[in-house]
């Protein structure tokens, strides 16, 4: 009979074929770029369909539109325990020139130790080790309690309307489970000789607004007789890059700062941006990450204006990207703009919401399985953790309502610099240490959750 040291070690002899289907995914070119007809990532859903029917693997295909294919495989349990669903998208960003790249960007190439290519980091490369762990444990032969839902999704570079959205709205049949696990956490930070894990419990919202100044146009060779809206966008974006958000520390991770990052004083929303400008010089990506989990952040990320360069702009567009704590909705953000646009003529706005924030519970036995799965893939027992927060959005939140309790990590290795990802960047890439130690924890908590029957 196999056991969980019998899995793993299935996983290191695996290495080759979880490179290998890495580099399959990132060759197939989902590209997503926001608007319809996009994404097509029914070509990466229909290759892990392929290879789940040659594992035996009952896996199907759905397309919420042309060429938005879903892919859910399941592997039953006898019903005894939770049911574990591994979560991941197959739609990428687009790439803006391939010239600035080391690496062709859909190539998944292999150097230095790492696979190199659109969406290897964000996030095929765990949609490749969640696929791999269902395939080693279905290879196996192990009995389930629980059964191992592996949900690969299209559209969540765009809110997720064409992938989980869809599925819960249309398909919940397919995501039936307990409890999840998807992107979002589980970067390694070392303090004072530990290492140390953020579990993701929930995520801020993300809205877009969309700014619209007025102006009057004129033949460029009379700019007086214009009144150039280019011009009048521009105490917008100063008023907008002055804007100083309201500060809280209410998310839980403030809460276990002590474990995170040995700050044990008591953090408050008075003293939270000394505490963050003391961790700077040291440790930027924590107080980067402190930043963004303490406030609402508003930032014009596009503008638009006139249509030919001889003629005076009539109307200029300013397009911001908004990220809001738990607590502040539509209403907050409209409150806010309102006080920033004050007193500006010819200035209207509309806001669109793509993301709501949402959270699952910290205190869920889940939680033990997830650090013990994380342990057994490290072969350590020091770990700590403390729950996080993601800055962006993922698919997690569309799942949550269903009743679902989901959560943020795949961890990353403690000596892999994941500053190298470049997730949305150029030269995106990750490393093969932290693809098989992933397998390895999807293993793992499959192992725990699903076959033994654990939280």
């Amino acid at each position: 009979m196999s056991t969980l040291a019998d899995a793993l070690a299935a996983v290191d002899a695996a290495r080759d074929e979880i490179i290998a289907l890495t580099q399959a995914l990132v060759r197939v070119p989902s590209i997503n770029t926001g608007y319809m007809p996009t994404g097509d990532e029914t070509p990466a859903a229909e290759l892990l369909r392929d290879l789940y029917a040659r594992e035996g693997i009952d896996s199907e295909v759905v397309e919420s539109a042309q060429g938005r294919g879903n892919v859910v495989a399941r592997i039953k349990g006898d019903g005894s325990a939770l049911s574990l669903m591994l979560m991941g998208h197959l739609d990428v960003v687009p790439v803006e020139d391939p010239d600035q790249w080391t690496y062709p960007p859909f190539g998944g190439e292999v150097h230095d130790g790492r696979i190199h290519g659109r969406g290897s980091a964000d996030m095929k490369g765990m949609v490749a080790a969640e696929a791999m762990a269902a395939i080693i444990l279905k290879r196996l032969g192990v009995s389930f309690k629980g059964d191992l839902v592996v949900a690969s999704a299209a559209d969540e570079e765009s809110g997720g309307k064409y992938g989980f959205e869809w599925l819960a709205a249309n398909r919940p049949d397919l995501l039936r489970s307990s409890v999840a696990v998807n992107e979002g956490g589980g970067r390694a930070m070392k303090r004072d000789g530990k290492v140390v894990y953020a579990i993701n419990t929930g995520e801020k919202g993300r809205l877009e607004i969309r700014i619209r100044v007025k102006g009057r146009g004129y033949h460029a060779s009379a700019p007086w007789m214009a009144d150039n809206a280019i011009y009048k966008a521009i105490p917008v974006l100063e008023r907008i890059a002055a804007y100083k958000p309201e500060v809280s520390v209410d998310a839980d991770l403030f809460k276990h700062l002590d474990a995170a990052l040995g700050i044990t004083e008591e953090v408050t929303n008075d003293n939270i941006d000394d505490i963050i400008g003391r961790l700077f010089p040291v440790k930027p990506q924590a107080a980067s990450w402190l930043r963004s989990a303490s406030r609402m952040t508003m930032v014009a990320s596009m503008i638009s204006a006139g249509v030919k360069s001889n003629s005076v702009a009539e109307t200029a567009l300013i397009t911001c990207d908004v990220r809001t704590l738990p607590w502040q909705d539509e209403a907050y953000v409209a409150r806010q703009l309102d006080q920033i646009l004050d007193g500006l003529a010819d200035v209207s706005y509309e806001i669109v919401t793509t993301a709501i924030p949402s959270a699952s519970t910290w205190d869920h036995p889940f939680l033990d399985s997830m650090q013990s799965a994380t342990g057994d893939a490290l072969g350590r027992d020091d770990l700590e953790f403390f729950p996080g927060l993601t800055t962006g959005f993922t698919d997690s939140r569309l799942v949550r309502h269903l009743g679902i309790q989901a959560y943020g990590f795949g961890p990353s290795h403690p000596d892999s610099d994941p500053s190298l990802d470049g997730a949305h960047n150029i030269n995106e890439s990750t490393s093969i240490e932290d693809l098989m130690l992933n397998t390895r924890f999807m293993v793992a908590l499959a192992w725990r959750v699903a076959v033994e029957g654990a939280g």
